[in-house]
């Protein structure tokens, strides 16, 4: 597996691409994904792992591009501040094809959908990946759906404790929470 230092290294030329196509696998460190990510409630420990294979078809402009990303963040639960694995598998699939002369330069920029993209003299797969990479990723990470969170008194984590909280009286019903309690003694 090759290691690279950035994603934007991922590009390839179609005009030199031979029949078999290409296939790589690249391996990206957690420090390179951390600048990826710019989210410092995000770690990542392990290398993320990209699989691409770039086909060009048949009698044609156009390129296939099937990728695979794989790897794991770590995040806080947006509920209760426990630690969350989160595991990342994208599986992606795009064409590209040839762009024309008034396209803008940037062309991941004329990008309508995941499914097809436009290439001047070079494919840029690694933006792509990034930008469908970061859509990928949730915006608050919850560690099971029927998490308790915390308290928002005690900050107890509901998940593992029962609330310390004393249960205050609305001043209004005190007078019915006295008789209720002058009849528990009873």
């Amino acid at each position: 597996m090759e290691k690279i230092k950035r994603f934007e290294d991922i590009h390839l030329s179609p005009e030199t691409m031979g029949e078999a196509g290409i296939e790589n696998e690249v391996s990206f460190s957690p420090e390179i994904m951390a600048e990826v990510f710019k989210d410092k409630g995000l770690e990542v420990r392990k290398p993320f792992s990209v699989r691409y294979v770039v086909e060009r078809e048949e009698d044609s402009d156009t390129v296939h591009a099937h990728i695979d990303v794989t790897g794991e963040i770590e995040a806080d639960c947006a509920r209760c501040l426990e630690q969350v694995v989160y595991p990342v598998e994208l599986h992606l699939n795009t064409d590209y094809l040839p762009a024309t002369k008034d396209m803008a330069e940037n062309l991941e920029e004329e990008r309508i959908n995941s499914e097809t993209g436009y290439y001047r003299k070079v494919i840029r797969l690694g933006e792509f990946i990034i930008s469908e990479l970061l859509l990928t990723i949730p915006l608050r990470f919850i560690c099971d759906e029927d998490c308790r969170g915390l308290c928002a008194g005690c900050g107890a984590n509901l998940n593992r404790e029962e609330c310390r909280c004393e249960a205050s009286v609305d001043p209004r019903l005190q007078k019915l929470k006295d008789l209720k309690d002058k009849f528990r003694r009873k």
